[in-house]
């Protein structure tokens, strides 16, 4: 068997980037945060933040949509300047851009 490993994370993001909600601007945005969390430090370091794309998240309109984990807050229309904010304000900080904010998790 491999010897897998993988850093300690703090939060996992995904986004959308199916061929349905906004596919002209959602791999974009998904490779914007690859290069952001890059820059900050903040990807495959302890308490860091990982992140995946997702095929479909079943929502198919107002994309591109994030999902932050384990808090489980789902955010739409998110432009390049919205993911600024999230990776400042939620990603860094721990407090959601509520007034982008969906849906919640309930706890």
């Amino acid at each position: 068997m491999p010897d897998l490993k993988i850093t300690d994370y703090q939060r996992h993001v995904f986004v959308c980037t199916g061929p349905r909600c906004a596919p002209e601007a959602s791999a974009n945005l998904y490779g914007m945060l690859k290069h952001k969390l890059k820059e900050l430090n903040l990807n495959h370091v302890p308490g860091g933040v990982e992140r995946s794309q997702c095929h479909c998240f079943g929502i198919c309109h107002s994309g591109p949509l994030l999902v932050v984990y384990p808090e489980g807050v789902w955010y739409h229309h998110v432009t390049p300047e919205i993911l600024d904010q999230i990776i400042r304000e939620h990603l860094m900080n721990g407090k959601p851009v509520n007034e982008h904010v969906f849906h919640r998790m309930k706890s």
